[in-house]
């Protein structure tokens, strides 16, 4: 069975996207890598999901404060 969907924006035929790594914010802070799809050809974003997969986000520790 093959895909048929077609992109809301253009109307060509989604059979291939971008792929894009990003990251998600609520309340003005960064909480969780995501994945975003956009169509190939005018690059509307079709979708954005929460990637699982990924690693979580390191927490930048400030240095020490030096007297």
């Amino acid at each position: 069975m093959a895909i048929q969907g077609e992109c809301p924006k253009c109307g060509k035929r989604v059979l291939h996207v971008n792929v894009e790594t990003i990251v998600g914010i609520v309340d003005g802070s960064s909480k969780a890598r995501c994945i975003s799809h956009s169509c190939i050809h005018c690059n509307t974003v079709l979708s954005v999901e929460i990637d699982h997969r990924a690693k979580p986000r390191t927490r930048s520790s400030k240095p020490p404060a030096t007297a």
